[in-house]
C-alpha cells in the first residue's frame, strides 16, 4: 500500500504520455487513487523485497507523514486545477511524475533513496520551470539545475563517507550509531544549498521568478522544504555546537533576506526573497523545537503557494511583474484582503500563524527587527494596488484555507490565553507600524532598488566557504 502512494502518480504519468487525449481523466484518477491509498495505508515501516533494514530500502508511514501527504496532494491538486487547460499532455505527465517522486520522498528512510526522489523531483522541476522554452526561463532553469547538481553532489559525497563508516544507508540505523562528522558536513551543506537559504542558494530568486504558471507555487511551497525535511530526520544526530551555529546562521539569513525582499521591484522576485526568509524561520523552528517543523511545512506551503498564485494571475492579467508598472492597478476587494492576510500570515505578527509557531519557541528578540522590515515591504507591496469595488470570487479555495486557519488560531489562543505576552504583542505592532511609517517617509528620498549579489562565481564562493566553516565547527 505504501508503494502505491508513490507508484500510482508515476504509473499514471507514464500512461498519460501514451494516452494523450485522456489527460484530465488520468490526472483526476491519479489524485483520487492517491488520496484513497493515503487514507487506507497502515502505519508502520516496510523494507522492499523482505531484506533486512540494513541492506534494503526502508519506507515509513505514520500520522505525521499521512498529514504531510494529504496536505501536499490537496495543495498540488489545487495548483493543477488552476492550469488544467493551459498545458498539454507532456506537462501533465511530468507533473504526475513529480507528485509521485515527492510522495515517495516523504516516506523514504534510506539516504540514497531520498537522493533518488530528490534528484528526480529536481530534474522534473527543471523541465517544468521553462516548459514554454522562453530563453530567460531556460537560463533560470539551467542555473537551478547546475546549483542543484552541486548541492546533490555534496550530499552524495557525504553519503559515500557515511556508508564507508557504517556499511549501510539506512537512516534509523545511522542515527542510532551516530553520523560521522565529516559526512555530516557535506550532507548538511548540500541540503542547505538545495533548500533555498540566503547566501547559499543563488538559484532561487530567478527560478521562482521566471517559472511558468503553476510551477512557482510548487517550487516555493514544497520543493525548497524537501532538503530541510532530511535535516529534520537527522536532527537527533546534530551536535549541539552545530545546532547553535545553524540557529545564528538562520537568524542572520532571515533578516538579510527580509531586507532584500524590501528592495525588489518584481512581485514574484519579491515573494522569492520572502521564501528565503521563511526557510530561515523553518530552520530556526527545526533547531529549537523540531516536533512542530512538519506544521511549518504545511502552513508555509499553503500561505506562500497561494501568494504565488495571486502573483501569477496579476502577471497574466497585466503582462508585467514590475511593481512600478503595476502602480495603480485595481484589484478586487477580496483579492486584496487575501493578499493582505497571506502576507500577515508570514509576518510573525499576532495572531497569525507564524506568531503561533514562534510563540512556542524561545526565540531571540533580535528577530523582531524582521517585523520592522516586514512593515516596510508590506506597505510597499499593498500601496502599489488600488481597490476595485467588486468581488472576484475566484479564490474560494484560499478562503477555505483562511477559515480553517482562523479556527486553528482561535483554538490556540483560547487554550493559551493566559500565557500570551501582551507587552511582546504590543512591541511587535509598534515595530510593524514604525516600519510602515519609515517607508512612507523615505520612499521618495531613498531609492529602494534591487541589489544583485548572485552570480555563479559568488554563489560557489559562498557555498565553499560555508562548507569549510561547517567542517571547522565539526572538528
Amino acid at each position: 500500500m505504501l508503494l502505491l502512494i508513490s507508484l500510482t502518480p508515476i504509473s499514471l504519468g507514464i500512461l498519460n504520455y501514451i494516452f494523450k487525449k485522456k489527460s484530465f481523466f488520468l490526472v483526476l484518477t491519479s489524485y483520487i487513487l492517491t488520496f484513497l491509498f493515503i487514507f487506507l495505508a497502515q502505519e508502520g515501516s516496510m523494507v522492499i523485497g523482505n531484506y533486512s533494514a540494513l541492506k534494503g530500502i526502508e519506507f515509513e508511514f505514520n500520522v505525521t507523514i499521512r498529514i504531510l501527504l494529504l496536505s501536499f496532494n490537496i495543495f498540488s491538486l489545487i495548483v493543477i486545477l488552476r492550469i488544467i487547460n493551459k498545458y498539454d499532455y507532456v506537462f501533465f505527465s511530468l507533473w504526475l511524475l513529480l507528485i509521485g517522486s515527492i510522495n515517495g520522498f516523504f516516506m523514504s528512510r534510506d539516504f540514497f533513496n531520498l537522493y533518488v526522489h530528490l534528484e528526480l523531483a529536481s530534474i522534473l522541476t527543471f523541465l517544468l520551470l521553462a516548459y514554454d522554452k522562453n530563453e530567460i526561463r531556460i537560463w533560470a532553469s539551467l542555473k537551478y539545475m547546475i546549483m542543484s547538481l552541486v548541492a546533490l553532489n555534496l550530499y552524495l559525497i557525504g553519503v559515500g563517507i557515511l556508508y564507508s563508516h557504517s556499511g549501510t544507508l539506512n537512516i534509523n540505523y545511522n542515527l542510532s550509531n551516530g553520523i560521522n562528522n565529516l559526512a555530516f558536513s557535506f550532507i548538511l551543506t548540500g541540503l542547505l544549498i538545495k533548500g533555498g537559504f540566503f547566501f547559499l542558494s543563488g538559484w532561487l530568486p530567478n527560478a521562482h521568478t521566471e517559472a511558468v504558471k503553476g510551477v512557482s507555487p510548487i517550487l516555493s511551497g514544497v520543493i525548497v522544504k524537501l532538503p530541510i525535511f532530511i535535516i529534520y530526520l537527522l536532527y537527533s544526530s546534530i551536535p549541539d555546537n552545530l545546532k547553535n551555529f545553524l540557529y545564528v546562521f538562520a537568524i542572520i539569513t532571515a533578516i538579510t533576506s527580509s531586507f532584500f525582499t524590501l528592495l525588489q521591484d518584481d512581485i514574484k522576485k519579491f515573494f522569492a526573497y520572502s521564501t528565503m526568509s521563511q526557510m530561515s524561520y523553518g530552520l530556526i523552528i527545526l533547531m529549537v523545537q523540531p516536533s512542530i517543523f512538519p506544521y511549518f511545512i504545511i502552513y508555509h506551503m499553503f500561505s506562500k503557494g497561494f501568494l504565488f498564485m495571486i502573483a501569477e494571475d496579476i502577471y497574466e492579467e497585466n503582462q508585467t511583474k514590475n511593481l512600478q508598472e503595476l502602480k495603480g492597478v485595481k484589484l478586487p476587494i477580496d483579492t486584496l484582503v487575501l493578499l493582505s492576510f497571506l502576507l500577515l500570515n508570514l509576518s510573525g505578527l499576532f495572531p497569525f500563524s507564524l506568531f503561533i509557531l514562534k510563540d512556542n519557541l524561545s526565540l531571540s528578540y533580535f528577530l523582531e527587527i524582521n517585523i520592522f522590515i516586514f512593515g516596510m515591504y508590506f506597505y510597499k507591496l499593498l500601496s502599489t494596488f488600488h481597490i476595485k469595488k467588486n468581488f472576484s470570487y475566484k479564490y474560494w479555495y484560499i478562503f477555505i484555507f483562511i477559515i480553517l486557519n482562523i479556527f486553528g488560531i482561535t483554538f490556540y489562543l483560547i487554550s493559551n490565553f493566559s500565557e500570551l505576552s501582551f507587552l511582546k504583542i504590543s512591541s511587535q505592532y509598534l515595530f510593524f507600524l514604525l516600519g510602515i511609517f519609515v517607508y512612507f517617509v523615505l520612499k521618495d528620498k531613498i531609492s529602494f532598488r534591487p541589489i544583485e549579489i548572485y552570480n555563479f562565481q559568488n554563489s560557489f564562493i559562498y557555498q565553499i566557504a560555508f562548507l569549510l566553516l561547517i567542517m571547522l565547527i565539526e572538528i
